[in-house]
């Protein structure tokens, strides 16, 4: 059994990976990413670029260990070509067991996270969950203060914690799922769209709560985000894809002021306007 080592350096590495859904219910064979490469340093932070339906999910989920996580046959990844290793577990053919191991250390912010918490649970057991689904002894008084300072940097009351996902927002749900998806202490993270669905006045609280955890756990993280403020406050390099090719790479500065590719130029323009917030999902 290859274990996890929290202190691989790169923590993700990634040499000409395709990706794609096999053919099922009647829908063809589809590859959502094709000759991707790239690293990401012990402790940097990657950030995800490109329209809707350019793979970004697809590469985030299947990197995060969750490539198999879908109840439906059709919507498992799977490996067309490549490799890939995260925390130096290699993640072509992961096993079941092995992606338990692996999610221990890799956290992952789905981007409907938000709108599908468990609506039989109150926000207080939400967040105790993905520990209590792992092991029986925690210290509960211990976590319930990381949970109060998490709540704090996000604006929640503390009162939240008994209310049930009906009785909340749709921002305030995003923000409990964010915080539910750091509760394992993650080593690499990765976050699709963490800022959908909260409103402007909000969406800074959980670039605060994801520099405060950064600063803290010193993790590696890879964001898929057009928020401009996640972007600046936190990414230091870019991946852009265009329809599931890697069409720009490089540090989000340079990449940005030296663009040399029609779409990577176009991105930057609108970043700049702070116009382009993705809504959709791919």
């Amino acid at each position: 059994m290859v274990e996890p080592h929290p202190e691989a350096d790169p923590s993700i590495s990634v040499s000409d990976l395709s990706l794609g859904y096999p053919a099922h219910g009647g829908a063809k064979a589809f590859q959502a990413v094709e000759g991707i490469t790239f690293e990401v340093a012990r402790g940097g932070v990657l950030a995800i670029l490109g329209e809707s339906g350019s793979g970004k999910t697809t590469l985030t989920k299947f990197l995060a260990g969750r490539g198999d996580d879908g109840m439906a046959k059709g919507s498992r990844v799977q490996v067309a070509g490549g490799e890939a290793s995260v925390l130096d577990v290699p993640m072509r053919r992961l096993t079941r067991r092995a992606a338990t191991r692996l999610t221990a250390y890799a956290g992952h912010l789905a981007q409907d996270a938000g709108a599908t918490l468990p609506p039989d649970l109150n926000v207080g057991d939400i967040l105790f969950q993905p520990i209590a689904e792992r092991t029986k002894r925690f210290d509960r008084e211990q976590l319930g203060q990381v949970v109060a300072e998490m709540m704090d940097l996000v604006g929640l009351p503390l009162s939240k914690l008994q209310e049930f996902p009906f009785e909340l927002s749709k921002g305030q749900r995003q923000l409990v799922a964010v915080i539910r998806s750091l509760m394992l202490d993650p080593t690499v993270y990765f976050a699709d769209e963490p800022t959908l669905g909260v409103d402007a006045n909000n969406r800074p609280r959980i670039v605060d709560l994801l520099t405060w955890y950064r600063e803290k756990s010193g993790a590696t993280m890879v964001l898929v985000s057009h928020d401009i403020g996640v972007l600046e406050a936190l990414v230091q390099d870019v991946l852009v894809l265009q329809q599931g090719r890697q069409v720009g790479t490089g540090d989000i500065n340079e990449i940005f002021r030296d663009a040399d590719h029609g779409y990577v130029l176009q991105l930057a323009q609108a970043l700049r306007a702070t116009a382009y917030d993705e809504v959709a999902e791919e």
